[in-house]
């Protein structure tokens, strides 16, 4: 009862309307342990490799795998919130994910895990596009919700895995993975019952396929087809780079362990943990940037330093790489608010959603493919190759924002 007036209270400090309050509160929620789910993998990557003998190269394809089948439900996700409800589909991925974590005490080998994992993803996959669609429906000051629901991805990016980081030091891999069962469920049963409802007319939204595919061609021009590449190689950078950063960072021996409850942490779960931090931080000064300069300018410097800071990271060892990471970790996490606002600049209003769905869909399907190549890398070469070979992808991803910036003006619906 406390908490609830104290969340109340800072919405009401905020200016956030009263009818907006439950709405922002429950999506922010479970906006956070979207994001907790997908972003806690990592850590437990040393483990398993050593627990179930497999490859690095393995691995990331596990990591794709369920990565690839999160973004492959962007699309499905929408168009079943547009036709049973926001509020069902919302509640319907935190009672599925937190079903699948019931399982992880019963994995006994790595297929079982590839099994749970791919349909942790998959449940996780669900959340982003109802969400948004449910907060742009219902909210009176919408740009304000979606300040909030951010806010609950930056609480799942840098809380979750210091959460996880110190369940690992005081007991087992399978303990701590599976108790995230418990906050999903629990969530998702108190959504169903006391969670905001979707009011919008969802017999008027059943969307056939020949709808969708009429949206998806009006979207097909050189400006959109820019963007999905700047959303591709942004993607492969992304997850080849934090798929195994823990197990990097632990192969500095002159990077410290912390002790915590008595237990030692290794150097890569807490400077991973402390990176995934500073990102949530990242965010904020993104959507700062994008407000005050142009998107396109912003994203060109985001990705040159990104492309430094990859090569700088494969060239240093010792304390250097802390600060280098950080750095990483911030010019990571400024993308969000940058491509979205690249997005909203150049797709009309009434084409948002499916664009929305559809880079989602490439950022996190095509984009996991990153996995596969940075383990497939690691089985035959060094770290220095790997960050070597990801710093490419934001040069790439920089030259698609210029073409965007030659080629593309802002819809007449976005014309001021």
């Amino acid at each position: 009862m406390r908490l609830r007036h104290t969340i109340r209270d800072l919405f009401d400090a905020r200016g956030v309307p009263a009818a907006d309050q439950r709405l922002i509160g429950y999506t922010t929620g479970a906006h956070a342990l979207d994001h907790l789910v997908i972003l806690s993998i990592p850590l437990f990557i040393p483990i398993w490799i050593t627990e179930f003998q497999v490859t690095t190269y393995e691995l990331g394809l596990l990591v794709t795998l369920m990565t690839g089948l999160y973004g492959a439900m962007a699309l499905p996700s929408g168009i079943l919130s547009d036709r049973f409800g926001a509020d069902t589909v919302i509640t319907g991925f935190l009672l599925l994910t937190g079903g699948v974590f019931l399982a992880v005490p019963f994995i006994d080998s790595f297929a079982t895990l590839a099994v749970v994992v791919a349909l942790a993803g998959v449940g996780a996959g669900f959340y982003h596009p109802p969400a948004l669609a449910f907060i742009s429906r219902e909210a009176e000051a919408p740009s304000k919700g979606f300040a909030y629901h951010g806010i609950g991805a930056n609480l799942g990016i840098g809380i979750g895995p210091l959460l996880i980081t110190a369940g690992l030091a005081v007991s087992d891999w399978r303990t701590v993975l599976g108790l995230l069962a418990v906050p999903l469920l629990g969530f998702g049963v108190l959504f169903a019952l006391r969670g905001p409802s979707d009011s919008n007319d969802h017999t008027a939204s059943s969307h056939s396929i020949g709808d969708v595919l009429t949206q998806l061609r009006a979207l097909v021009t050189p400006v959109f087809l820019g963007i999905i590449a700047v959303y591709v190689f942004a993607g492969i950078y992304y997850r080849g780079t934090l798929t195994f950063l823990p197990q990097f960072i632990d192969t500095l021996s002159s990077l410290p362990s912390l002790d915590l409850a008595g237990a030692s942490v290794g150097a890569g779960q807490w400077l991973y943990s402390l990176i995934l931090l500073t990102g949530s931080v990242g965010q904020i000064v993104g959507g700062h940037l994008g407000e005050r300069f142009e998107i396109e300018r912003v994203l060109l410097g985001v990705f040159a330093a990104t492309s430094l800071a990859l090569l700088a990271l494969g060239g240093l060892s010792g304390t250097a790489v802390i600060g280098v990471g950080l750095v990483f970790g911030a010019l990571l996490f400024t993308l969000a608010p940058l491509q979205s606002s690249l997005v909203a600049k150049h797709t009309p209003d009434a084409g948002q959603g499916i664009g929305f769905g559809l880079v989602f869909t490439v950022n996190f399907g095509i984009g996991a493919l990153g996995a596969s190549l940075a383990g497939w890398l690691l089985s035959s070469s060094s770290y220095s190759l790997l960050f070597g070979v990801l710093a490419v992808f934001p040069l790439v991803a920089a030259a698609a924002v210029l073409s965007v910036s030659k080629r593309g003006r802002p819809p007449e619906s976005h014309a001021q």
